[in-house]
């Protein structure tokens, strides 16, 4: 410490003998007036020094704009703004970051359905229920060795499918109201996955470790997730129409156990029955062949969106369980008893 003071006591010595010797000029006085132009002059070149960086590191930062704003041009929303708010508000995700533009809103929505669509870390989801199932098994042995009470699910009395046909009466008919619908079309899908689960919950108390039931449980897991945004979406009564529609007409089929008509619904909503089931309507100048023809039901609404294509995917999952769970006649069924 006291080194570095010596050596700063020494330059401000040399400075000060410096301009002295530039102000005096032979003479052994200096006037206070030269002192203050000669401060001046240093001043002023300070800032001339400063400026000139200043405009170098703006021309920088120009380029750097500009290639910003190039970049932005290439990631251009092909999406309205509208769809990208609604696709970040089924994932539970901020609709805008604090001074995040719209290209860059849509390129995290991009980020989030590349990680939704190959997995977190390489892993698919159904693996992710596998490990989840498996911790809770281990769980429950590690409970039972230490003498611990394991903890389990309560079982619920849920109604018969006799009592869920009087009361989703109408759920398939045409003039059933809209807000009618997502009243009953939620209760319905609710009622048939808590019996699904509680299925699931009876067969591993039975056999439990069971190879076979903890896929089953597995596939719950699953489903229980993907079905979250349906859920979500019939409550806050934001499901589209074209999809609500079809959904009641899959479970009016499932309460009557036309699991035959069950299953043409759900492909001609998840699949479509277009030409082209991406519904492309225009390749050029010329409307293509037919364009009049392609409506909203022809086209596929699974590859719309990856929230569609998971809850999608649970509600076929739960056709194959209502086709087991309540047998009927096999002319009825389908794949009867793969």
């Amino acid at each position: 410490k006291q080194w570095y003071q010596r050596r700063v006591r020494a330059r401000k010595k040399a400075l000060v003998a410096e301009r002295e010797a530039k102000l005096a000029g032979g003479k052994s006085y200096v006037k206070r007036s030269q002192i203050e132009a000669y401060e001046r002059d240093r001043y002023h070149e300070r800032c001339t020094k400063r400026k000139k960086t200043q405009s170098g590191d703006g021309n920088k930062n120009t380029e750097d704009t500009e290639e910003e704003d190039a970049a932005n041009e290439d990631l251009k929303p092909l999406l309205e703004e509208s769809e990208v708010v609604k696709r970040l508000r089924e994932r539970g995700e901020p609709i805008r970051l604090f001074g995040e533009t719209l290209a860059e809103t849509y390129k995290r929505l991009r980020s989030l359905e590349m990680q939704e669509s190959f997995g977190s870390k390489s892993q698919t989801d159904f693996k992710s229920a596998m490990e989840k199932i498996d911790q809770e098994y281990l769980k429950a042995m590690m409970m039972e060795l230490h003498g611990d009470k394991v903890e389990r699910k309560e079982v619920k009395v849920l109604a018969t499918i006799e009592e869920m046909l009087v009361t989703c009466k109408g759920i398939d008919a045409p003039d059933t109201s809209t807000d009618t619908l997502y009243v009953i079309v939620r209760q319905f899908y609710r009622w048939l996955f808590e019996t699904w689960e509680q299925n699931g919950e009876r067969k591993f108390r039975e056999c439990e470790g069971d190879l076979s039931v903890k896929l089953e449980r597995a596939k719950i897991k699953q489903a229980e997730d993907y079905l979250k945004p349906l859920f979500r979406s019939l409550r806050k009564k934001e499901l589209d129409e074209i999809l609500l529609r079809p959904f009641g007409e899959i479970a009016g089929a499932l309460l009557k156990k036309d699991y035959i008509g069950a299953n043409d619904v759900y492909l001609r909503t998840a699949i479509g029955n277009a030409a082209w089931p991406i519904g492309v309507t225009m390749v050029g100048i010329h409307a293509r062949t037919g364009r009049e023809k392609l409506f909203a039901h022809n086209v596929a609404h699974v590859l719309n969106d990856e929230c569609q294509r998971k809850y999608l995917q649970a509600i076929k999952r739960l056709i194959t369980f209502a086709q087991r769970y309540f047998p009927t006649d096999p002319s009825k069924c389908v794949e009867y008893n793969a």
